[in-house]
């Protein structure tokens, strides 16, 4: 197979192929979301699928690693005329690597680890690419390192930091601020955070903007067009329209690459997807391993299966469950039975009372704001506890979250009640000992942030424990026995194990 790099940059054209060759790339190249039988009911016309291969035979160049990944597979022959603006061969690792020792000599005992360092190699290297690398990883270093490196070499002037929440514009900036302090350095680059209710600054005098996608959607083309390099934390979110408008504006960009503790699947709709926009995964470190490392806490993960319903009403969930796949709708059985738990007494009181009795510092995580469900366990711990006990959602001020975890960080016996949106990813809280899952999740991708929560490292912080509450309402016999928040708590249970964080299981008749 013959490829060649378009003018534009943009795409890889297929130019010659055999018959055989063609037919397996186009299937390859075409996927259907997860949800696409949903989807396929609302669009009656619509077959499920998305192709990533165009009717002129392209496929975007941030693909070109599953071109490659395809062709090792298959034993096809692969040639890629301009293959060249793939990496970038001007980088010189020993330079980069020498410029970390210099930069990092005063610094005391804070230095970059050997795999920050590395993972910022990748990226300089292949400038269009995306990281895989669990929490406490030091993220925010790794994107540092890079800035830095680029603006002393004046390879690049402006930088875009894009984050999925107003906590971490702030927090990210902060820590560069930090990091020139811990070195015994004066910035000489100026920064600027754009989220709704930032304080107002002149533009074009900042060197880095950090904002969330949702406020730097809004800004024109001109605005983006300033940027010569692009970063994506928590890339995960890059399938999200908002930021593909994004990096599709930022086309004078030179480096555009993305962040996270956990991708989407290999070979999925979502991973292709984010590829098309951001480049090939080029690294990654997952949780076991900086465990492993001693640069992260220990996670035990602790099930505990709640059986409180009456059999009567098992009985009618599973009359619900137990029909014809065209009479079923399985959103809104899913639905009925999250508010089934969330109606529980039982359950409410077992959660809030096991909560109350915990040691130490606790992170409680919810879904639900619509019903209040967080705010209820919030008032119930407030008026049953002598604790320190905050609630934050999607409404907190900045300010507030700011300092509600500080005061977690200075104090013991501190309660944070939070909506998983807000406290599911990227938030800096090392003095946490306790993580209660209170409601359903199954997206790998939400739990694997949860996890991250409290993995940073303290001393005398030998594990922190994270109890996953699971809803019982199994009845009747075949597959339909096992209610939808069993079969999603069966692959929170399939990630913790895939995680190799130890866990165990209990049951609870209330």
């Amino acid at each position: 197979m013959k490829f060649k790099v378009t003018e534009d940059k943009k795409f890889i054209q297929l130019v010659d192929s055999t018959e055989l060759e063609y037919e397996q790339i186009q299937h390859s190249f075409t996927k259907k979301p997860d949800n696409w039988f949903i989807l396929k009911k609302k669009i009656p016309h619509w077959d499920g699928e998305i192709k990533f291969i165009d009717k002129f035979s392209r496929i975007p160049i941030g693909l070109w690693q599953e071109v490659k990944k395809l062709c090792d597979k298959y034993n096809f022959h692969l040639e890629i005329e301009g293959a060249e603006f793939i990496l970038n061969k001007e980088y010189n690792k020993k330079d980069f690597y020498d410029w970390v020792d210099e930069y990092f000599k005063d610094s005391g005992d804070f230095k970059p680890r050997d795999y920050q360092i590395e993972g910022a190699s990748k990226i300089l290297k292949y400038r269009f690419c995306t990281e895989e690398i669990s929490t406490s990883g030091g993220k925010t270093l790794i994107i540092f390192l890079i800035f830095k490196y680029l603006y002393e070499k004046k390879i690049i002037n402006k930088m875009l930091c894009v984050v999925p929440n107003i906590g971490l514009v702030t927090q990210t900036e902060e820590k560069f601020y930090e990091y020139e302090d811990i070195c015994n350095k004066k910035p000489n680059w100026k920064s600027r955070c754009v989220f709704s209710g930032a304080k107002k600054k002149e533009e074009d005098k900042d060197n880095i903007v950090f904002g969330t996608f949702q406020s730097l959607s809004k800004k024109t083309l001109d605005y983006f067009s300033k940027f010569d390099a692009v970063c994506i934390d928590e890339t995960h979110h890059a399938k999200a329209n908002s930021i593909k408008t994004i990096l599709i504006k930022c086309y004078n960009a030179e480096y555009k690459f993305g962040m996270t503790g956990t991708l989407p699947e290999e070979g999925s709709n979502d991973s292709f997807t984010i590829q098309t926009y951001l480049g090939p995964k080029v690294f990654e470190l997952h949780s076991a391993d900086l465990i492993k490392r001693g640069s992260a806490t220990k996670v035990n993960v602790v099930g505990l299966e709640l059986d409180y319903l009456s059999n009567e009403l098992k009985k009618k969930l599973y009359s619900l469950r137990n029909v014809s796949a065209e009479e079923k709708d399985g959103s809104k059985l899913l639905n009925l039975e999250k508010e089934t738990a969330r109606d529980s007494r039982k359950r409410f009181n077992f959660i809030c009372d096991m909560i109350s009795k915990s040691t130490k510092n606790s992170l409680v995580l919810f879904a639900d704001i619509k019903n209040s469900y967080g705010r209820n366990i919030y008032n119930w711990l407030r008026e049953n506890t002598e604790k320190t006990v905050y609630y934050i959602d999607g409404g907190t001020s900045s300010e507030n979250r700011d300092y509600y975890k500080s005061k977690m960080e200075e104090e013991e016996g501190v309660i944070i009640v939070a909506s998983s949106g807000t406290f599911s990813e990227g938030i800096d809280i090392n003095n946490v000992f306790n993580i209660f899952i209170t409601e359903s999740h199954k997206s790998e991708i939400i739990i694997a942030q949860i996890l991250g929560r409290g993995m940073r490292l303290l001393k005398g912080k030998e594990a922190v424990n994270v109890i996953d509450f699971y809803d019982n309402y199994e009845y009747g016999k075949g597959y339909q026995r096992k209610n939808y928040l069993m079969r999603h708590a069966e692959q929170r249970r399939n990630i913790y194990k895939k995680r190799k964080f130890p866990y165990k299981k209990f049951k609870k008749k209330l």
